[in-house]
């Protein structure tokens, strides 16, 4: 992450976002996502922020061990984009994936999320994934 070009506002909720990740729950969506945010989730479909605090809350008793690692963000305007890697147990599998999240950032909170992934990571079969490697 290249500090300079993020703003003071990016840079905050970047931050947050980490710890968010450090220790994720349903309840601390709240940290980072309005509650009339506008998610859509890759395979989800739309929601808003209240119910999508509900469906990470899920999202994360059904992943055993996920671990969600940030790597790196950019910013524009009020666009903030973070890249992420996910590793988790999937259907008795451990799974390697990553993605990106967009956001429009206002006044400190998301009001709007985009969670780009390859969602066939998370299938039975596992198959597909930007960083699938067969075993």
């Amino acid at each position: 992450m290249s500090n300079e070009t993020l703003s003071a506002e990016h840079r905050d909720f970047y931050k947050r976002f980490q710890s968010f990740w450090a220790a994720p729950s349903g309840e601390r969506v709240a940290e980072l996502i309005a509650p009339d945010a506008q998610i859509h989730f890759t395979g989800a479909g739309h929601m808003d922020g209240k119910t999508y605090a509900a469906f990470m809350g899920q999202t994360l008793a059904a992943l055993e061990g996920v671990k969600v690692t940030p790597m790196d963000c950019a910013g524009n305007g009020d666009m903030l984009y973070i890249s992420w890697e996910t590793v988790a147990t999937v259907h008795g599998s451990q799974r390697t994936y990553r993605g990106v999240d967009r956001f429009r950032i206002k006044d400190g909170m998301a009001v709007e999320e985009h969670v780009i992934f390859d969602s066939a990571v998370l299938t039975p079969e596992g198959r597909g994934g930007i960083e699938y490697t067969p075993e």
